[in-house]
């Protein structure tokens, strides 16, 4: 054991020798929402081959027609494509597997029968309704939402890096034995992926409260840009997993990530901790620059749930200013990965290519923009520019105004494709802001509770996934979904967005709030002895 530890320790001295330990953490909670997205979108991916049904036709659109000139047209243009469009483009090439496998099976009547034994590798589909396929996939957003609130309570009751642990080792479990569990009963495999929702809630939380306990305040923005590894998890965990869905079959694309995030949950227990303080690698001196750089803004305990000011949290009109600017942006997102790939799709008719593989580029837009606006972001605070504040507040008008503006101009380009996809492109990329706005004003308000704080304000947010498609459905789906019947739609979601915008503007702030610094959870008995204390010198000049 002794041995153990002192290879432990060598191995943090020689890393924080090249890169210091801060940035490694960094680097850790990158992976951390990598590993979660991938948990995430296993179903969306693998519902496709896991389920039998009739191939879809997705050339045929609700208004725009094209001959094959025009399909070539979109080939040339498929690099301009967002990155919501990545998961058709997936499901497009697992549909083409599939298509062979359903010809090949009509031979044969090759199916899955209910009653057939518990097997490992069969690679056969189940014969589930659409119905059960469209609660398979909502049920993440069920457990989603509350483990937000879960995620911020673990992250203040045990500390992030065990939240994190052992909700992340959970998942990984779970998701291995998926395809064993879907065998007994697709109800079984809802209620997994409901947990596998929950777990996946903690994670975003968990990592706020080590972004406030790791980042000096004039570095906090690039480690919240961290944060950003679920977008970049998005963009190559489709390829990842249905590539191996295509090349050997469904069961191995939950097996195989399952696998490899039981080797990470290995690797964050390892590196990650809670704080600078119980770091055993950290050197002296990179200890005493963020214990000083955070000095009398983040306290070195953990708060109780006793000390947290739960009442005064939820009458902060700036905290509520936050969660409704965070749920506008929320809704920006969910808006464009759940329904855009609707509208290219069925009302302009458009369908994904071979050469649509760079997809991902609107996603990997975000996280350019993001590095820059968190760098600009981080400069500004660090030579007091503009106040916190304004900074916020500046920030929304690229977070939230542009993105509302290039979102209703896509409504209004008809076929065109490659303006839609340009407009599209700066929406998702000027969001990246939000790394300067929303994502960081929890920091600014109550850094000993961001964890906490984070966990309410994306609990609301998340809720727009789950309005959302209905609404699409309502307004232009069961319309056929014509361009006007869209047009409605992008101009709800450019007001729910720039509407949020205005609320913080009038109620935001970047202040520290007084209910930041943590209650004496014994503040009778405290007062008893200060009065004490404070009547002594009055004692003595009596007797005098």
């Amino acid at each position: 054991m002794f041995k153990f530890q002192n290879c432990h320790q060598r191995l943090y001295q020689f890393l924080s020798r090249w890169i210091p330990i801060r940035i490694w953490i960094c680097v850790m909670m990158f992976t951390a929402c990598w590993t979660s997205y991938s948990c995430r979108l296993q179903m969306p991916i693998l519902v496709v081959p896991m389920i039998v049904e009739p191939p879809v036709n997705h050339t045929i659109g609700g208004v725009c027609m094209f001959d094959e000139s025009s399909r070539r047209r979109r080939d040339i243009v498929s690099f301009l494509d967002p990155g919501s469009y990545v998961e058709e483009y997936i499901l497009d090439r697992v549909q083409e597997e599939r298509d062979h496998r359903l010809q090949r099976r009509e031979a044969t009547s090759e199916s899955r029968s209910p009653d057939a034994r518990l097997e490992l590798f069969s690679g056969l589909p189940f014969d589930w309704s659409p119905t059960v396929r469209g609660q398979l996939l909502a049920s993440y957003a069920y457990g989603n939402v509350p483990g937000n609130f879960i995620g911020g309570w673990l992250a203040l009751r045990y500390g992030p890096r065990h939240a994190v642990l052992w909700t992340s080792l959970l998942a990984a479990l779970i998701s291995l034995v998926s395809p064993l569990i879907a065998q007994w009963h697709w109800g079984l495999l809802m209620i997994s992926r409901i947990i596998i929702g929950i777990t996946g809630g903690v994670i975003f939380p968990a990592c706020h409260t080590m972004v406030a306990k790791w980042a000096p305040p004039h570095e906090r923005a690039r480690f919240i840009w961290s944060l950003l590894g679920g977008t970049f998890g998005t963009i190559l965990t489709y390829p990842m997993i249905a590539g191996i869905a295509e090349n050997i079959n469904w069961e191995c694309g939950w097996y195989i990530p399952s696998l490899l995030m039981l080797v990470w949950v290995c690797v964050w227990a390892m590196f990650a901790y809670d704080s600078p303080a119980e770091h055993p690698g950290i050197t002296a001196e990179e200890k005493n620059y963020i214990l000083t750089a955070q000095a009398g803004i983040v306290r070195a305990e953990k708060p109780t749930w006793k000390q947290t000011p739960l009442r005064q949290i939820l009458t902060s009109v700036p905290f509520i200013s936050l969660v409704i600017c965070h749920f506008g942006n929320l809704f920006l997102l969910f808006f464009y990965q759940n329904s855009l790939m609707l509208y290219l799709t069925k009302a302009l008719g458009f369908k994904l290519t071979k050469g649509g593989a760079v997809a991902g580029a609107p996603w990997g837009a975000r996280m350019l923009f993001g590095f820059f606006f968190s760098w600009a972001g981080d400069t500004i605070k660090r030579k007091q520019i503009i106040s916190i504040t304004l900074l916020r507040k500046l920030a929304t008008i690229f977070s939230h105004f542009i993105p509302g503006i290039f979102l209703v101009l896509v409504g209004y380009v008809g076929c065109d494709f490659v303006l839609a996809n340009v407009f599209l492109f700066f929406a998702l990329g000027f969001n990246g802001a939000a790394l300067i706005s929303n994502l960081s004003n929890n920091q600014d308000l109550a850094p000993n509770f961001a964890g906490f704080l984070y966990g309410i304000m994306n609990a609301v947010g998340t809720t727009s996934g789950m309005i959302i498609p209905p609404t699409v459905e309502e307004i232009a789906g069961k319309y056929g979904n014509p361009i006007d019947r869209w047009q409605i739609l992008f101009w709800i979601g450019a007001a729910v967005c720039i509407g949020s915008m205005f609320v913080f503007l009038f109620g935001g702030s970047g202040n520290i709030q007084s209910w930041n610094e943590l209650r004496s959870i014994n503040r009778p008995k405290d007062d008893v002895e200060a009065r004490q204390t404070n009547s002594e010198p009055t004692e003595t000049i009596a007797q005098t």
